[in-house]
């Protein structure tokens, strides 16, 4: 049998006593990364959910490998948006068609999504921050109606935003 002694983890004679003193064991699977996933140009360019080109080999009953790549179910859709009020073209994979639907829509998808990146890059990014950029936008409008002593409920009614411009809808004629 062996000795406890030999099977617990060994300081290296070369860190000092203080050092060694707090060192701490980790598991490997507990070490967080700050590196991102390798994403390449084209998925930066729709709604790829995380998928990209994977590559492997073909493995036939001779062992005889042969080298290939799965590339991802890409279509070319047009999604609305609630917030913005219009359809967008993307290219978009049918998983990420599967993930708008559950998370209830194309602009929940890019605000919630962590596959959607937030370094700026990339279609579903720029239109992320578009949709930001109106919600911030349609609160400063709500915040200064309530400053005007408006109703809220009406104000939400009179208002219909497109794209920057803002458009007072026509009031009902009154018969």
């Amino acid at each position: 049998m062996f000795a406890l002694s030999s099977l617990r983890r060994t300081i290296p004679s070369w860190l000092p006593a203080t050092a060694a003193a707090t060192q701490t064991t980790t598991s490997p699977l507990m070490v967080t990364s700050t590196q991102q996933r390798h994403r390449s140009n084209r998925s930066r360019r729709g709604l790829y959910d995380g998928r990209d080109i994977r590559f492997g080999n073909n493995v036939p009953f001779s062992m005889k490998k042969t080298r290939r790549r799965w590339n991802p179910n890409v279509q070319f859709k047009k999604l609305y948006s609630e917030v913005l009020d219009e359809m967008i073209k993307f290219h978009v994979t049918t998983g990420a068609l599967r993930s708008i639907d559950k998370y209830g829509g194309l602009d929940n998808y890019l605000l919630y999504s962590p596959n959607v990146s937030t370094k700026g890059e990339g279609e579903g990014q720029k239109t992320r921050n578009r949709i930001m950029q109106k919600i911030r936008h349609r609160e400063e409008l709500k915040k200064q109606a309530i400053a005007r002593g408006e109703p809220v409920e009406e104000w939400e009614d009179k208002i219909v935003l497109v794209g920057k411009k803002i458009k007072t809808a026509a009031p009902a004629a009154d018969a």
